[in-house]
This record gives structure tokens, C-alpha cells and sequence, in this order.
């Protein structure tokens, strides 16, 4: 069995391929090849075989019955394989044809001859062969005829190919002949039809002649085509000035090689607005030049741009900024007033999307459905222009639709009302003053004469009674008299506007005060006159210093404070007053707005009651602003308390969580008497290079913590959440040693990542910091072994104490 294994077979096969032979029906000039074969070389058989990729497909054959044989066997094979002339005498005398099946079987081929069919490429595709069943020989005359033969065949396969070539070119010609002449036929009939002039004109003799013009173009010069061919623009009635202007723009699109269009306004029975373009035809050397013109009439679009510029003109003189942006929120339309308005010029506008210049873009969509469904919205909105002030708007919008009545763009107008709202709630907050001013100086001389007989009858009661428990009752109601009159004053200035007292009253009344005595007091107070339910705890450090202030301000802060407390604790609950000495340093100081470096006196006031949202934590210190029924609260108790804490020098600072309870701060000024800074006269407690893992969504904290522990002999990294947070951990176990994590974070608050970090690892020292009450903290250091809780804000050395404590180095 044979094998074929030509170098590039595809390439031999695409080369017999292009000459489309196989399976075709037989042609007499390859039998008569082939007979002449047969003739001079004197054998029974002669063949014109091609082999394809499976088979030997015999084009012309004498003395064989079959068309064709399997690619594998016979001698053609090793003829293709090697290009090469074969000759076989005795196909039985050599082993290597032997037992080949044409030898063994049909046809018993004893000798064989066979020359390679070689196509002008050089690929073999076949051979022309003579086959006989009995030995023989051929001389070199046979030899050289059959060669001959060969090439002949190659010459009528290539001459049969360029014949069918040339039949195809015929047909694609006769193809294209026909499309060009639909096409010209198309084209003719679209230029007879055009709305627009359309033509070829020649220059001539400074002059313009005219070829060939459609019947718009005819009719513009009021004749037919027919009248219009051949004649001179100037014969036409043309005025000289079009002539001129056409000839100029005809050169300069000949020297440019490129169309040329140009606008005119058209002098004739109706002034129209017209827009020609023109461009050169290549034509013989020795003929004139030609053009092309195309011509349309843009009187419309002409009028429709001026009146689009006067609307916008009238736009722009518009006192409200006017916008209108397509469905997808691309605005088309700017106005000079919204460039006022907003800050940004109508090209920076019309470059982007609109929700790039609104900073409540899910608002912005929440409108424009409302609009698509219902057609209008109107209403207040708050925006900020390109320089970020914060401005109110009065918004209109529409919906705008095409001529089928479909949406196709947002009208929006916006008046600008910041100073009108402005105005309002002064005018409101002016209302509001003076009506409580009315009110309060109506019943001042009520009161003052009420309290006048019992301030008068306190020296008569005190000279009556001699056991000294009357004596004190007595003196709490005279104290309590005085200062209720005071209490009637202050009220007196705040509903006229003043904050405070004067300057004189405040240098007169403001004295070196000790706050443990005022806390005493109120204590007292409060176990007499609230719910026994409530129960009172103070806790006062033993060398408190002292404060500068106004006794019955100090008074009325601690008052109104123990007063909210109560009303928060309806049910009952600890009441607790405290009041420390702080050194506030700049560690402290980064974290609180109004804090200054300095010596404080700390008091806290803090219940277990109901707690606050963090929503009403915001507007607590507003004036007039109360959660309580009405009739039960005036708002102005917390305000008041806010004007008193500021005037002191000092500042305030609330801490609540729903059913937990709320924590109020206060940080008033220490006067430079004997009080001598703590701080000082503590040990430092500096670390030993442990690494500390700081989390908090402040980059202000992290950058001061971490500069404050670096300062200490301690290391830091830092994460912004809880997820940093844990991944950091999670690749550098072996190397922190304790973490410091603020409770609230977005993405994964701190409980979350102090549960997740115990999960790693049990023993990891953790400070827990933030704002929350303390209580809320006690069940995570009742939980966890290793773990302290931290408010803020925090001076450095609380935070070094606590840190040397979890870290195992003195008692949490």
C-alpha cells in the first residue's frame, strides 16, 4: 500500500482546485491526447489521471473500464511524490511494485510508464500514463513523446481555465453594464425629481454656461430644462454681483480639488436664502472646466435661527435660570441667569450630565419620574453652586414633547429664594422674640412682686425658729427666691436678644466659684423634689479646682440639665453628677472643635433614661426646638444652657443612645489659682515599640493618635473600617499587639470588628473609643477579657494609661 506525502499538499490541491477538471464530463481534445498515447508507445492502457486528497480520477482512459481508484494505490503516487519521470519494466522483477494491488488483481499490470502533469507553479496534480499487462520497455523517442503529451495537457487545462475566466468576466461585465445602467437610470430620475437645484455649468469667457440643470433649477430661472441648457447665467437675467461671487467660489474649488459651499442671500421677487455647494469635474485636457452645483433653498432655517436667537436672547434677560436637559439628563440649554446662579459657563454645563452639577442626584431622578408620569413638579430644593455656597431655589419643571406627543425633554426653571427664606426666618425668629419678649415682661412685674414678700419674710420666719433643720429649710427657699428673680432677668435679656449679661453685670457678678458646692446643693434639691424612683449619684474628685462664673448661671445649667434628665426617666433610673479635674491637650483639642489647650473643670450629668435619635441629637441646642408635648416644654432650656457654657469660655458635648441613656458634658475653664497640672506630676507611660493597630474613619484621628503613640516609644499602622481593619490583622498578626477601634464606622461598625479580631485571636488587647455612653460599653468589658473602654474625646495621657493597662502592664 502507498501513501502520497507531498511536501505543501494544500497548496498542490488548491492549484488543482482552480482548474475546476474533476467530475466533469469527457472533452474530446484529453481522449485524443491520450489516445496518441496509447499509439506511440504501443500499450493496451493510457491514462490522464488527477489525484485529488482520496482518490485517482481518470479525465481520459483507453483500455480501462473504471473511472477511478483509491488515492493509495497503483504507481501514480510515487510519480506525484517525487515529480519525477517513473518507468517500470516488470512490475514482478521488483519488489517494491510487487505486490501492489493493480499487480496482484485487475488489471495485473506488469509494466508501466508515467510522466507528472507540472502546472506553470511547478505543483504536481497528476500524471498521463501507459499501463500493459505484460513486461516491456520504451525507447527514449516514446519516452520524450509522452513528456510532450504532458505539457500539452497542462496547456489545454490552463487555456480550458482562461476560456472560463474570460466567460465569467463576460457575465460580471454584462452584470455591472446592466447595474450602472439602473443606477444612471435611478440617478437620472432622482435628479429630475430633486427639490433641489442641481446641474454642471462650464466657465466661459468670465462667464458661467449652463449643461445640464434639473427642473428645480430651470424653474428658479422661470424656464424649462430644455430653455435652460448651453445658455450664459448673465443671458439669464443673473445680476452681475451673483456672477461674480459664483465664478469666485468655482475657481477656488478647482484649485482646491475639493467642494466649496458658500451662503447668499438671493435678490428677486422674495428675497430667499440660499446654499450652494460646488465642486470641479474631472474632464479631457483640451475641454473646458466643469462643475457640479447642488443649490437649496434655507430661507426656513434661516428665519427659524433668527427666531431661536431672539427667544434666547429674551432667555437670558430672564431674571430665573432656565435649563432644559433631554431624558438622559444632557442638558441643551443654559441660560446667562443659571451662569449667574449657579457658576458654571453654558459650555461647562452642556459638556456634562446635570447630575454632576446637583449633589442630590437620587433626589434629581425621584423629580423627573414624578414629571414623566405627571407632566409638572414644582417645589423648594437645596443646591449648591460651582463655588459649593449652599443656595434654596423655588423649581419648576414641565415635560416637553415632540409633535407625535412623545417625551422629549425637562423645561426646569428655578428662581432663586436663599435671601427670601432668609428674611423669613428672621422675621419668624424676630416674631417668636418678640412675642415672648411681650410675654415674659408681661408677667416679670407679677413675678417680682410675688417673690419680693418672700425674700421680705425670710429674715421675720428665721428670727421665729431657732432648731437648725428649720433654719436650713428656710435658707434653701431664700437662695432658691433669689435666684428665681435672677432667673426672671436672664430670661428678660435672652427674649430681647442679648446673650448673657453685660459687661458690667458680668464683671460684677462673676466670682471664683468651687463646683462641688453647687453639686452638693442640687443634689439636695433633687432628693426632695423628684420621683423617688430616680436615684442620685455625684461623684466629686477631691481637690476639684475652681472655676470664674456667674453662681446662678452655674446654677441654672445644672438645673436644666438634672431637670431634662428627670423628664427622660419617666419610669425611673441613676441620675448621676460629676465633676473632675482635665488638662486638655492637643491631643484632645484635634478632636473637639471648641476645645482649647488648657486646665477644664469636667462636669457630666448622665441618666438612664429613653435616649435621643441621633436625628434629635443634632437640634437639641436649638432655641425653641423641645421634643416634649406641647404646653410641657419651651426649648429654650438646652439653648439657654449652651449661651451660659460658651460665655463661660467653655463648651458642651452630648452623648445618647436609644434606651440606654444620655451624657452631657461640660468643660469650663480653670482659673489660675493653686490648681497645678495634673499631667505633670503623673508618671509617663511610654511603650516598647509594640506595633498598635489604630481603626477609626477620621483621618484626622488616626493622623493624631498615631503621632501621639510614635511620640511614646510605640509603632502604628492605621485602617479607615472594620474590613481594613481585620485584613491588616490578618497579615500582621504576629506583629500587633493591641488595637485601638472607634465604635462607629461605616462598611463594619466596631462591634463587628472587635468580634471578628476576638475570633482570631481571644487575647488581642482591645481599647474601645467613641462617643456612646459609658454604659452601653460596660457590657463589652464585661464581655471580653483584655478590653477597656475609652471616650471621646481623649486626651493622650488617658489614652496612654488605658493602653498600658490592656497591654497587661498595670490593672484594667
Amino acid at each position: 500500500m502507498n501513501t502520497l506525502t507531498v511536501k505543501n499538499e494544500a497548496r498542490r490541491l488548491e492549484a488543482l482546485r482552480q482548474y475546476q477538471i474533476l467530475d466533469t464530463p469527457p472533452e474530446q481534445v484529453f481522449d485524443d491526447l491520450v489516445f496518441l498515447a496509447a499509439q506511440i508507445c504501443g500499450t493496451a492502457i493510457a491514462l490522464i489521471n488527477f489525484t485529488d486528497n482520496k482518490r485517482h480520477w481518470f479525465k481520459a482512459k483507453v483500455g480501462l473500464g473504471v473511472q477511478q481508484m483509491p488515492r493509495d494505490i497503483g504507481f501514480c503516487p510515487f510519480c506525484i511524490e517525487t515529480g519525477e519521470t517513473l518507468v517500470i519494466p516488470d512490475t514482478l522483477a521488483d519488489e517494491r511494485y510487487a505486490s501492489d494491488p493493480v499487480v496482484t488483481s485487475e488489471p495485473y499490470v506488469r509494466f508501466y510508464a508515467g510522466v507528472p502533469l507540472i502546472t506553470p507553479g511547478g505543483e504536481v496534480i497528476g500524471t498521463v500514463c501507459i499501463v500493459d499487462s505484460q513486461p516491456s520497455q520504451i525507447n527514449d523517442e516514446q519516452l520524450e513523446a509522452l513528456k510532450t503529451i504532458s505539457r500539452l495537457i497542462v496547456r489545454q487545462l490552463e487555456t480550458r481555465r482562461n476560456l472560463t475566466e474570460l466567460a465569467s468576466i463576460k457575465t460580471d461585465y454584462k452584470q455591472a453594464k446592466e447595474a450602472l445602467q439602473e443606477s444612471e437610470s435611478t440617478l437620472r430620475s432622482f435628479f429630475d425629481s430633486a427639490p433641489m437645484m442641481m446641474g454642471t455649468v462650464e466657465l466661459r469667457y468670465d462667464d458661467i454656461k449652463h449643461i445640464s440643470d434639473n427642473a428645480a433649477s430651470a424653474k428658479f430661472f422661470g424656464v424649462t430644462p430644455e430653455a435652460i441648457k448651453n445658455r450664459f447665467a448673465s443671458n439669464m437675467g443673473v445680476p452681475q454681483k451673483y456672477v461674480r461671487e459664483w465664478i469666485n467660489h468655482l475657481r477656488q474649488a478647482e484649485e482646491t480639488r475639493s467642494p466649496v459651499s458658500f451662503e447668499y442671500l438671493h435678490d428677486g421677487d422674495a428675497k430667499k436664502w440660499l446654499r450652494a455647494t460646488v465642486s470641479s469635474i474631472a474632464v479631457c485636457c483640451d475641454s473646458p472646466q466643469r462643475f457640479a452645483y447642488v443649490v437649496e433653498d434655507i430661507t426656513e432655517r434661516k428665519q427659524a435661527e433668527q427666531q431661536i436667537r431672539e427667544q434666547a436672547a429674551l432667555l437670558d434677560i430672564s431674571t430665573d435660570a432656565i435649563v432644559v436637559r433631554d431624558l438622559s439628563n444632557k442638558i441643551l440649554l443654559w441660560n446667562k441667569t443659571a451662569e449667574k446662579l449657579y457658576g458654571w459657563k453654558a459650555e461647562e454645563a452642556m459638556c456634562g450630565n446635570i447630575n454632576q452639577l446637583d449633589n442630590k442626584p437620587l433626589l434629581q431622578q425621584e423629580i423627573s419620574q414624578a414629571v414623566l408620569s405627571n407632566g409638572t413638579w414644582q417645589g423648594e430644593l437645596q443646591k449648591h453652586t460651582k463655588s459649593g455656597k449652599q443656595i434654596i431655589v423655588e423649581s419648576r419643571w414641565t415635560l416637553v414633547r415632540d409633535e407625535h406627543q412623545k417625551a422629549k425633554s425637562i423645561l426646569v426653571v428655578d428662581t432663586d429664594i436663599t435671601q427670601k427664606k432668609q428674611i423669613e426666618a428672621q422675621f419668624l425668629r424676630a416674631q417668636r422674640m418678640e412675642s415672648i419678649g411681650t410675654l415674659a415682661s408681661g408677667i416679670a412685674h407679677d413675678l417680682n412682686n410675688m417673690l419680693s414678700p418672700i425674700l421680705m419674710s425670710v429674715p421675720l420666719l428665721k428670727a421665729k425658729v431657732s432648731d437648725e433643720r428649720s433654719h436650713a429649710v428656710i435658707s434653701i427657699v431664700e437662695n432658691n427666691a433669689k435666684r428665681g428673680a435672677s432667673l426672671v432677668k436672664q430670661v428678660l435679656y435672652f427674649a430681647r436678644g442679648i446673650e448673657g449679661d453685660s459687661p458690667k453685670e458680668t464683671l460684677r457678678d462673676r466670682t471664683v466659684l468651687q463646683l462641688k458646692y453647687h453639686i452638693l446643693e442640687m443634689k439636695q434639691i433633687i432628693e426632695q423634689t423628684f420621683p423617688k424612683s430616680i436615684t442620685v449619684e455625684k461623684e466629686i474628685q477631691p481637690d476639684l479646682w475652681q472655676i470664674c462664673g456667674d453662681s446662678t448661671q452655674i446654677h441654672q445649667v445644672l438645673m436644666n440639665l438634672c431637670v431634662n434628665a428627670r423628664d427622660a426617666m419617666p419610669n425611673g433610673g441613676t441620675l448621676n453628677i460629676s465633676a473632675k479635674n482635665i488638662f486638655i491637650d492637643e491631643n484632645f483639642a484635634r478632636m473637639q472643635l471648641d476645645a482649647k489647650v488648657g486646665s477644664y473643670i469636667l462636669l457630666s450629668v448622665a441618666d438612664t433614661g429613653i435616649g435621643i435619635s441621633q436625628e434629635t441629637l443634632e437640634r437639641i441646642f436649638e432655641p425653641f426646638f423641645t421634643t416634649k408635648e406641647f404646653g410641657k416644654g419651651t426649648g429654650l432650656g438646652l439653648s439657654t444652657v449652651m449661651g451660659i457654657v460658651k460665655g463661660h469660655g467653655g463648651f458642651i458635648t452630648t452623648s445618647s443612645a436609644k434606651a440606654i441613656g444620655t451624657k452631657f458634658q461640660v468643660y469650663l475653664p480653670a482659673v489660675n489659682t493653686d490648681a497645678i497640672r495634673q499631667e505633670e506630676n503623673q508618671e509617663i507611660l511610654t511603650g516598647q515599640k509594640e506595633l498598635i493597630l489604630i481603626v477609626d474613619d477620621e483621618a484626622s484621628i488616626r493622623e493624631i493618635t498615631t503621632t501621639s503613640l510614635e511620640k511614646y516609644n510605640y509603632k502604628a499602622i492605621t485602617a479607615s473600617d472594620g474590613i481594613e481593619a481585620i485584613a491588616l490583622y490578618a497579615q500582621q498578626k504576629n506583629e500587633i499587639k493591641a488595637a485601638i477601634i472607634d465604635m462607629m464606622m461605616p462598611n463594619m461598625d466596631g462591634a463587628t470588628t472587635i468580634n471578628t479580631l476576638k475570633k482570631m485571636n481571644p487575647l488581642l488587647p482591645i481599647i474601645a473609643v467613641s462617643g456612646l455612653p459609658i454604659s452601653e460599653q460596660v457590657l463589652l468589658n464585661k464581655t471580653y477579657k483584655h478590653a477597656a473602654f475609652l471616650p471621646k474625646p481623649y486626651t493622650t495621657q488617658e489614652l496612654l494609661h488605658t493602653l498600658h493597662q490592656v497591654l497587661g502592664h498595670g490593672a484594667i
